[in-house]
């Protein structure tokens, strides 16, 4: 008797349960979770808070082995520690690449819901560690808080890609409500209304062109600045959604990447242009400037263009019945961005400038897609455990 209540007394010493849970860990991951855990909690309470994260951090990947309450409670204890306001920037910042590397190992073990739960504590770190950064102050930090709570909400930190698409399925109802609303409010003051539609009582037809305006179809129903600006709004947020669905899609398919991966050598003409306008993959904001750069440039040579068909007397090369609103030339290189410009196009210098535009806009998508993407994909270094 005396030697199994030794037995007891030394393995409720944490590292004895730590001891024993590195043991078991490969034939009862159950086990070796609970011992973790154990351990953990005595951790907690004794005031080591290290050593509780460290041991939580042990629980994780046999407890996402085993079982999903297990890994439920490993989590809990991480938040709990995460979430005390004495823990600095830096531990929270130490915790990602462990958490990143056992979600890694876990996505290896083909346990995808245990990893996805696990990334999700990693983000939820990292959008603190953003958020305190955030109310120090400073422009950059509060956009990036801002981006992380609209990720979270709209995409659960990228670990629900059911939500874009009732995010998607929103946007368009919403945006059919104010087609219908702006209409009705045209007919009531008896002026043009904004977006043509075949039939301006229909309303089922408006959720149909907010559909179109979605993907990037809809500029040909827009018939004065507000359905411009409304069209245009509803197109950049459609374009947002789809390239975060696809990044989303593209993260699940391949979780991680080789540990020791290395970025390619940047030469050649092409590596500068990537470098410049994506700042070495590293700047996803730069694309979005230069679409607006863009779109700009382009309603400027559309105006040119139509300028000296005018001057010279010979037909219009972008067919705009607005020909001298500037606006109106700002709408259709949006259009064209989008690759719904081509029925703008009328000579052959218009059709040379739309496809032209058209290309860019394409490859600004792909650009996008590419850098949100690989930002997540090499979110998974470090080892999961200590060594």
């Amino acid at each position: 008797m005396m030697d199994r209540a030794n037995d007891i007394t030394r393995l409720e010493d944490p590292d004895h349960l730590r001891s024993r849970a590195a043991q078991v860990e490969g034939e009862n991951p159950t086990s070796a979770a609970v011992y973790y855990l154990q351990a953990a909690e005595l951790l907690a309470a004794s005031g080591d808070g290290d050593g509780a994260d460290r041991a939580a951090l042990d629980a994780l990947h046999p407890a996402g082995l085993s079982d999903p309450a297990l890994l439920g409670e490993a989590l809990d204890s991480l938040r709990r520690d995460c979430g005390d306001g004495d823990r600095s920037g830096a531990e929270r910042r130490a915790l990602l690449p462990r958490l990143h590397g056992i979600a890694a190992r876990l996505e290896g073990s083909r346990e995808r819901g245990s990893a996805s739960r696990v990334r999700r504590l990693a983000w939820e770190t990292e959008h603190e560690l953003v958020r305190r950064s955030a109310r120090a102050g400073g422009l950059r930090t509060t956009l990036r808080c801002l981006v992380l709570w609209l990720w979270r909400v709209f995409a659960g930190y990228g670990e629900r890609p059911l939500r874009l698409l009732a995010t998607a399925g929103g946007v368009v109802y919403l945006f059919g409500i104010l087609f219908i609303g702006l209409n009705l409010l045209a007919v009531h003051l008896n002026v043009l209304p904004a977006i043509t539609a075949p039939n301006i009582y229909d309303l089922l037809g408006y959720f149909g062109i907010s559909l179109a305006a979605f993907v990037g179809n809809g500029f040909a129903y827009a018939s004065d600045a507000s359905g411009w600006i409304l069209v245009s709004l509803e197109a950049v947020i459609g374009w947002l959604v789809m390239v975060s669905f696809v990044t989303v899609i593209v993260r699940r398919l391949f979780p991680g990447v080789p540990r020791n991966h290395a970025a390619p050598p940047s030469r050649g003409a092409l590596h500068r242009l990537w470098n410049f306008v994506t700042g070495s993959g590293e700047r996803p904001w730069r694309l979005g400037l230069a679409a607006l750069v863009i779109t700009v440039v382009f309603a400027a040579l559309f105006v040119a263009v139509n300028y000296l068909a005018l001057v010279t007397r010979a037909p219009p090369q972008i067919l705009y019945y607005e020909i001298y609103s500037v606006f109106g030339y700002l709408g259709v290189s949006f259009a064209a961005l989008f690759g719904d410009g081509f029925r703008f196009a009328a000579g052959a210098f218009g059709w040379v400038l739309v496809s032209l535009e058209a290309v860019l806009g394409w490859l600004l998508t792909l650009s996008l897609v590419a850098v949100t993407a690989g930002r997540m994909l090499r979110r998974a270094p470090g080892p999961g455990v200590d060594e």
